[in-house]
């Protein structure tokens, strides 16, 4: 199973993505908003409290037979986010790979290319399958050496 990270929310998926139904999506603003918190408020037991429902949904999704990746949307992931993210990732067994979502005409999360082994691009034109979806290599045609953290 993928896993794809990416900064846009939700409407942008559904904006590009025909095949969301498959996919399991876990938008970090959403879960900040049930506990009562924003990204500006959030404290340390609040951030504690939300990584390990994060980390609870991450793994029962993993788990699903109907699920074929799940697309973790987080506005404000950083690099310092990543080493703890990865980790969690790795611990599990059921996720194969780590993707990042980007946008291909106004790349984002440029500066985060480096820690991963595949980039994905939202289509410019038409909603497409998200296993349709142009990675980077097949945009510049030649294989990227990146590496992971």
């Amino acid at each position: 199973m993928k896993f794809y990270l990416t900064t846009e929310n939700i409407t942008k998926l559904k904006r590009s993505f025909l095949n969301l139904k498959l996919f399991s999506i876990i938008y970090v603003p959403e879960i900040l908003e049930q506990y009562g918190y924003t990204y500006s408020t959030i404290d340390e037991y609040g951030s504690f409290i939300v990584s390990s429902n994060i980390e609870a949904m991450i793994r029962l999704q993993s788990k699903s037979k109907r699920i074929r990746g799940i697309i973790y949307s987080n506005p404000s992931i950083t690099e310092e986010i990543l080493p703890n993210l990865f980790e969690m990732l790795n611990k599990n067994k059921l996720i194969s790979e780590i993707v990042l979502l980007d946008d291909s005409n106004i790349p984002k999360l440029k500066y985060l290319y480096p820690y991963f082994n595949e980039i994905v691009f939202f289509p410019s034109i038409k909603k497409i399958r998200l296993i349709e979806a142009k990675s980077i290599e097949e945009l510049s045609g030649h294989t990227l050496n990146l590496r992971k953290l």
